[in-house]
């Protein structure tokens, strides 16, 4: 009995690392994808047009002075840069005295307003300011914690979320992270989009092929 239980467990551990291993090449597939996106986009952005909604994410666009960023941040923990730790700040946009959708000013060391409100000023004293677009939906990823809206601590750009804190319909089915230069010089979307899923799906399949060794050593050693 105990030898099937352990040929079973072994058996499970295999397929779920098997299937993890292609998951992560299924993402490999996807981030390369969107790398290329946002490599051909970001020399000659084009203007944002909320009538089109079937963008790309990671898509370069500029957006024009229509657009107003309200200093009302909120702050995504635990983001790093260059090893330190730090936040992503995110700030209501503006448009036709609504909220369209939220604008990421990017990686910040603190939660120094003052730095963020400066970020503000600049963003809408431009013309146009370049940014890229990212999702806008209520999904989290399964190791993110979960917001906490009564204490005011981050761990996601979540719609809903973020309707339920600045009690608004947000319009746009996207976010805006900024990369503007001359604005902010930091925030390049290659950095921030780390591609080491080969790595990790390499890792799942070892693991697969370790546990295949080990449940036929212990067979082997039961016949």
């Amino acid at each position: 009995m105990r030898h099937k239980s352990l040929t079973v467990f072994f058996l499970f551990i295999i397929t779920l690392t098997f299937v993890l291993g292609c998951w992560q090449l299924y993402r490999l597939e996807w981030k390369n994808n969107l790398i290329q996106n946002i490599n051909s986009s970001i020399v000659t952005p084009n203007f944002y047009s909320p009538d089109i909604v079937d963008y790309s994410e990671l898509t370069a666009v500029k957006l024009d002075n229509d657009y107003t960023a309200i200093d009302q941040p909120i702050f995504i923990e635990s983001k790093t840069n260059q090893k330190k730790v730090g936040y992503h700040a995110v700030t209501p946009l503006f448009l036709n005295d609504k909220i369209y959708s939220f604008l990421n000013l990017g990686w910040v060391p603190d939660k120094n307003i003052e730095n963020i409100k400066n970020i503000i000023i600049q963003f809408n004293q431009k013309k146009d300011v370049t940014v890229y677009l990212r999702y806008l939906t209520s999904d989290k990823d399964f190791f993110i914690p979960e917001n906490n809206l009564t204490s005011n601590i981050w761990f996601s750009v979540n719609r809903e979320n973020l309707e339920d804190h600045f009690q608004e319909k947000i319009v746009s089915p996207y976010y805006f992270v900024l990369l503007d230069s001359e604005i902010k010089s930091d925030l390049n979307p290659i950095i921030f989009l780390r591609n080491n899923h080969l790595n990790y799906s390499i890792t799942w399949f070892l693991l697969s092929l370790s546990s295949i060794v080990m449940l036929l050593i212990i067979r082997r050693k039961n016949e």
